[in-house]
């Protein structure tokens, strides 16, 4: 018979690894792993596109290259795969460090600039043209003009790592938003730890999110709504998107001066909530 009760035990372990400097290290291995690894498998994509360059810009019967290995494309494969793994690792130790309800986005956007860099590094020593303007045919000398998609294509060394590029400031801008917007929640939630009001809330409904493959339906979170009465008797209610799936108690923390205020009120779904577990107005 165990004598600690879970919900405490899982509080407990949560709070003890939030600041822990194991996971700060972990977290900054990881995302230098990720980095290497965006970079390799943004390096093999540009060898890739360089295969549909040329043969959109030269004959077919162009032989030039055709003695070096794939390399590059199969070593950008393995890059990719050490990025999704990487990356996930970052995250995790990212927010279990930090105490937050879900990663970061700040590993995706290091690892999508890295692969921008390799693309642009990998463009660099793309394949000229054997005539600018003619598909050169070397063996039976059937030359044809270029058209549309091959003077696109004859120009991929400048506008596919510029069009990257702009992707990856668009990513930053967006990863820079969400930090602003998670700080400031981040403010107000232990601001109201501090001197808010915690109180008990009414699961009035739960709706669950259901997902679904070829294997069948699971349930994968909900959408919970709870209801709480103010410092002057008012009830109020509040939806918040959960992953969890099984939910017995609610409790709410709330501004007594804003109390209608939603992005003020924090709704926990656990007996013994940990920081993490507050969850914000959407």
């Amino acid at each position: 018979m165990n004598t600690v009760d879970p919900e405490r035990a899982r509080h407990d372990r949560i709070e003890r690894l939030r600041g822990d400097r194991r996971l700060l290290v972990g977290a900054i291995l990881a995302s230098a792993v990720a980095l290497a690894c965006g970079f390799l498998a943004g390096h093999g994509f540009g060898e890739l596109f360089e295969q549909f360059r040329t043969m959109a810009i030269d004959s077919i019967f162009d032989d030039r290259g055709d003695a070096e290995p794939p390399y590059g494309p199969v070593w950008g494969t393995f890059g990719f795969l050490g990025c999704l793994a990487a990356t996930s690792l970052a995250g995790a130790a990212t927010r279990r460090y930090q105490g937050r309800p879900s990663g970061s986005a700040l590993p995706a956007v290091l690892v999508f600039a890295a692969s921008t860099l390799g693309v642009w590094e990998s463009s660099r020593s793309w394949l000229p043209p054997l005539a600018v303007g003619t598909a050169v045919d070397p063996v039976f000398h059937e030359d044809e003009k270029w058209g549309f998609w091959a003077w696109l294509m004859y120009y991929a060394d400048r506008w596919v790592p510029a069009f990257l590029f702009v992707l990856t400031l668009l990513a930053s801008r967006y990863a820079v938003q969400v930090s602003r917007r998670y700080a400031e929640m981040v403010r107000t939630r232990d601001r109201l730890l501090r001197s808010g009001r915690r109180v008990p809330a009414e699961i009035v409904e739960v709706k669950l999110r259901l997902a679904g493959d070829e294997s069948g339906t699971r349930v994968v979170g909900a959408d919970v709504t709870v209801s709480f009465a103010d410092l002057a008797g008012i009830r109020r209610w509040a939806t918040r998107r959960t992953r969890e799936t099984t939910i017995a108690t609610a409790e709410v923390l709330f501004d007594p001066a804003e109390p209608a205020d939603d992005k003020k009120i924090f709704v926990a779904l656990r007996r013994h909530p940990a920081l993490s577990d507050w969850l914000p107005a959407a």
